[in-house]
């Protein structure tokens, strides 16, 4: 098989996403590979088809090099989700602790204690997952790092409906208005990074091969 049909087949099974880089460096290795050969006193045609042979069949090359690639993603999306996830501290400290006004009661009512505990409980929940999707991303059970996302962002969308509900609360008891434009946009780009991530390792999670 001659380089150009090989990288044309390869081409046509690998992802997208990994084409334009994982075909130049493929087309590289198998030039050299040929001119070796050739430096060994084969034809051209025989030293591509030398070379191509060498370097395995295109189905277990593409194979190989997806996964390579679906590894790669899977550990960016779980470090993409922690960041996220960390970084949602921004509006659940603002709400209601920094841009709602002094409340007007000697003693914080236990509903509002109580939401703000669990708004707390269920985002620190979030990061631990963050977490836990970053290591396992990087061991053999990288497969399962899909499944610890999206549990990590359910977590974070139930601190944030929470968070919701202790505003509202919060601001039936006060005269100020809620600061709705501060806390939503930074809570709501969490959200859709964290799920982002989770359905970015899902898409990648076929790819991986069995032994990762």
């Amino acid at each position: 098989m001659t380089i150009y049909a090989y990288l044309a087949a390869l081409e046509s099974l690998l992802p997208r996403t990994a084409r334009f880089r994982v075909l130049a460096e493929v087309r590289e290795h198998l030039a050299d590979a040929a001119a070796q050969h050739q430096a060994a006193g084969l034809s051209p045609f025989e030293s591509e088809a030398a070379a191509t042979r060498d370097f395995g069949s295109v189905e277990e090359v593409a194979r190989r090099l997806g996964s390579e690639l679906a590894l790669r993603e899977t550990r960016l999306a779980s470090v993409l989700a922690l960041i996220a996830t960390v970084l949602f501290v921004f509006p659940l400290y603002v709400v209601p602790e920094n841009t709602l006004p002094p409340a007007p009661w000697p003693e914080k009512p236990t509903d509002i204690a109580l939401l703000q505990q669990v708004s707390l409980g269920l985002w620190l929940v979030a990061c631990a997952l963050a977490v836990v999707a970053v290591a396992v991303a990087w061991t053999r059970l990288s497969r399962l790092t899909p499944v610890v996302l999206l549990a990590g962002a359910l977590a974070l969308s139930g601190a944030i409906a929470v968070s919701v509900a202790l505003v509202i609360r919060w601001f039936s008891l006060t005269p100020a208005t809620p600061n709705w434009a501060l806390a939503a946009p930074l809570a709501l780009a969490s959200l859709v990074a964290c799920v982002g991530a989770a359905l970015w390792a899902r898409s990648s999670r076929e790819r991986l091969v069995p032994h990762l």
